[in-house]
């Protein structure tokens, strides 16, 4: 960002951002479940002028974007999303608080100051155990599908189907073997 201190944007800057929105707002609509109309009444836009601006027959302005980021931020059906495709203008969030990140995420938030102590008193197997109650707790809370959180574990996703054949497999191999034991009696 060209910009002569962390106060100033330029066209470019604004630009940027604005683009990367815009890019993303069907999806980011379809997500929340919520219409042209309702988020265009919300924002403060006409449904007309908003169609414009999804449909890329108009640009947005600037107060228009602030709307829709702080909309879509702080939903939490769009917030992750929001984050993931660069739509959110962290760079320029870092700037104004000369480099820092606000959206750090301290332990000590979620059980108080003595929450450094106790995870630093835990192994691996019961830090294991916290990170599956976290992950499980947030697919509830976000209404994912099941496997969203299988997939989420060092990216290892569990078919089912692959899983009921193993077992076959486990089953048929353990037959043999009882087999195999019987005969040799």
């Amino acid at each position: 960002m060209a910009s002569l201190n962390k106060w100033t944007l330029t066209d470019e800057d604004k630009d940027k951002f604005i683009d990367a929105l815009t890019e993303n707002l069907p999806a980011l609509r379809a997500k929340v479940g919520v219409s042209q109309g309702d988020l265009a009444h919300l924002i403060g836009i006409s449904r007309q002028t908003y169609g414009a601006i999804e449909g890329k027959l108009r640009r947005m302005s600037w107060d228009t974007y602030l709307s829709l980021i702080l909309f879509f931020d702080y939903n939490n059906a769009t917030h992750r999303m929001l984050r993931s495709i660069s739509a959110f203008p962290e760079e320029l969030i870092e700037r104004f608080n000369n480099g820092e990140s606000t959206f750090s995420f301290d332990p000590a938030m979620l059980l108080g100051e003595e929450m450094k102590n106790i995870l630093e008193c835990l192994d691996e197997q019961a830090l294991h155990a916290i990170r599956t109650v976290l992950m499980v707790e947030y697919a509830r809370c976000a209404k994912l599908p099941g496997d969203a959180v299988i997939k989420s574990f060092n990216g290892t996703s569990f078919n089912t189907a692959e899983l009921s054949a193993k077992r076959a497999d486990a089953a048929l191999a353990l037959q043999k073997i009882k087999e195999t034991q019987r005969d040799r009696i």
